[in-house]
């Protein structure tokens, strides 16, 4: 993290803007938790009294490093069913993806028009070229097997819970956008918004996310490098 990035985020905690910016962007939840907490935002936070399965972890996601953060939760959940033969029922995975991972929850449109490929350094096998798709999103360009690693996202979506950090949006994704389409703040982030993969929800910080599902009784795993 860059120093101007680092006093900007400061400045974001010590402020209070983050609690502001996530008004914009939550979904109405007033729903009590499991640990007697009463959700008086506007985040939707639904997602923590979901995880109810007898085993749960959550995958801690920093880097986008091949999309192992989201793929690392799909092994997790085939393992306990091949040792145990463990129900989809029992395995609540949560995935959180911060700090750099943030661009796997924008979408195709999202990666060819703001050149995410060359933000990311992400090559098209076919082309050579900058990729200009999410990779997580259709067939993986890494090399790893097409019956685990290809449309890892929609996986992760259709087994667990995926969620975006909103500090990393906003300090990564918004500004691109802003650089990009020469908008302002507002604007952009309305626009950025409109770009994030369907099933992934907001969360205040990934830190928020990644404790919160602590607290639901989730085992923590770094699912990528630090």
């Amino acid at each position: 993290m860059s120093g101007d990035r680092r006093e900007f985020l400061g400045s974001v905690v010590g402020l209070g803007v983050a609690s502001m910016v996530g008004r914009q962007a939550g979904r109405t939840a007033g729903l009590e938790s499991p640990v007697g907490m009463t959700n008086r935002s506007e985040w939707d936070v639904s997602w923590a009294d979901k995880i109810t399965g007898k085993h749960r972890a959550v995958f801690d996601s920093v880097e986008v490093s091949m999309g192992l953060g989201l793929l690392r939760a799909l092994i997790w959940i085939k393992d306990y069913a091949d040792v145990y033969n463990a129900p989809a029922s029992d395995m609540s995975a949560v995935v959180v993806l911060r700090h750099s991972a943030i661009w796997l929850i924008m979408d195709d449109e999202f990666w060819a028009q703001h050149n995410i490929g060359v933000e990311t350094k992400i090559t098209d096998p076919a082309t050579k070229q900058p990729i200009k798709r999410n990779p997580m999103i259709g067939a993986n360009p890494f090399g790893l097997p097409p019956a685990l690693a290809d449309d890892g996202l929609k996986k992760a979506l259709a087994s667990g819970t995926v969620l975006g950090c909103n500090l990393a949006f906003s300090l990564d994704v918004v500004p691109k956008v802003q650089a990009d389409l020469k908008l302002d703040a507002a604007k952009a982030r309305e626009a950025a918004l409109k770009h994030i993969v369907p099933g992934v929800i907001l969360q205040p910080s990934g830190v928020f996310a990644t404790l919160r599902a602590q607290e639901a009784g989730c085992h923590y795993l770094l699912a990528t490098d630090a």
